[in-house]
């Protein structure tokens, strides 16, 4: 049973006045529990015509190919949560960030902004959460081994650039 987080009280599923789906609604205050989409941020590292990738090292998607990025922090911009997730899992330091694109995934209740990058400092190295990276360039984009269709997405995008 979920509980209000403004009073305590059980919650429970309706129709509150003036929208059009299900919410839960503390009986007691009032208080709505809005079930809304993650923000995910991501970094497309690109050096000399080639994008870098990274092989996952965490599910899910473990050993696919994505790039760099993942949950935004309450105190960050997008920006500012790209760069961290090339830090945190290639090593990495990326700037001059020019807006790619935003996907969706309602089914999973995402929403991913990615950013083109550039490389500023690091060398990619393995972590925690990528096995190891590569630079692809167009033409070598491992499509069937990519992780989300957020992924396929942004180097559709990329690659159409490169034209």
């Amino acid at each position: 049973m979920p509980y209000c987080m403004n009073c305590g009280q059980i919650m429970e599923e309706r129709v509150p006045p003036g929208d059009d789906r299900t919410r839960l609604v503390c009986p007691a205050c009032g208080w709505i529990a809005y079930a809304n989409p993650k923000v995910v941020v991501g970094a497309l590292p690109v050096v000399e015509g080639k994008v870098l990738l990274l092989r996952r090292g965490i599910e899910p998607g473990h050993g696919k190919w994505t790039y760099p990025g993942g949950f935004l922090e309450m105190d960050e911009s997008t920006e500012d949560g790209a760069r961290r997730e090339a830090r945190e899992e290639l090593g990495i330091e990326v700037d001059g960030l020019r807006l790619l694109g935003v996907y969706s995934r309602p089914s999973a209740g995402i929403v991913t902004v990615v950013y083109l990058a550039e490389v500023t400092a690091g060398e990619p190295r393995p972590s925690a959460e990528a096995l190891e990276g590569r630079f692809f360039a167009a033409d070598e984009i491992p499509w069937d081994d990519l992780a989300f269709p957020t992924t396929v997405s942004a180097l559709r995008d990329w690659v159409s650039t490169t034209r």
